[in-house]
């Protein structure tokens, strides 16, 4: 009897689960060599070293410039306004990472499961926004992009709540796999490469995208709607 293949998963899900596990190494080590602990506000000063947000915490950098990586531990909240990172943002296991006011991050901003990453109001972000097996309970977000620039990929998978990507110029690709629980809307963005939303269980809504390359839809519980996007390579949905 001829058996049914297992569902395809794409290759960049294996490569965020290692970028992760190479995220949480990244935040042992640098945690632990770092010489800068941060908690409370800061202000517009500069910072040459990393930056550890302590545990169970909160930290609101304001017009702060930070010359390496920021590493938000466990149960820590970060709101990050109209500020400069030159290394990445990370979080493993943080409750809030939260940036907007046109800040600027050089690196990337990952979230393991971090419960909640907000990225708005003009950000621009050299490298990826990353979120794996992030969860929050209700209709809230564990993951919103909106109104920002992103020259890297947005991605997200094996998460819960709810995901927005909104109105954003995305140089790489979208990709959502296999989350579930939320509101899952991709609207009104500008991607260079492809947008793949594969295995969600959620309802989908993919709509007024402009597309460099393919819309790919396969495997959602429900089938998400897709409409009036703008694609230049071709469009898969099941």
């Amino acid at each position: 009897m001829k058996t049914n293949p297992s569902p395809r998963i794409p290759q960049f899900s294996r490569s965020l689960a290692s970028i992760a596990a190479g995220a949480m190494f990244v935040l042992s080590s640098l945690a632990s060599h770092a010489d800068v602990v941060l908690r409370g506000n800061v202000g517009p000063r500069t910072i040459d070293d990393n930056v550890v947000i302590a545990r169970n915490t909160t930290c609101v950098l304001n017009g702060t410039t930070i010359k390496g990586n920021v590493i938000v531990r466990a149960g820590a909240k970060l709101f990050v306004r109209g500020a400069t990172v030159e290394g990445n943002i990370q979080g493993n296991g943080s409750t809030l990472i939260d940036i907007s006011q046109s800040t600027q991050i050089n690196g990337d901003v990952q979230g393991n499961k971090t419960r909640s990453v907000l990225i708005g109001g003009s950000t621009k972000v050299g490298g990826n926004v990353q979120v794996t097996r992030g969860s929050i309970a209700g209709k809230a977000d564990v993951l919103l992009v909106q109104n920002s620039v992103i020259s890297g990929d947005v991605q997200a998978e094996f998460s819960k709540g709810a995901i927005r990507v909104l109105a954003n110029s995305v140089g790489g690709n979208i990709q959502l796999v296999q989350n579930e629980g939320g509101n899952f809307l991709v609207t009104d963005n500008l991607v260079k490469s492809d947008l793949q939303f594969f295995g969600n269980k959620g309802r989908g809504t993919l709509t007024g995208n402009q597309v460099g390359g393919n819309l790919q839809s396969k495997e959602n519980t429900p089938k998400p709607v897709v409409r009036n996007n703008s694609v230049e390579g071709s469009t898969e949905l099941e």
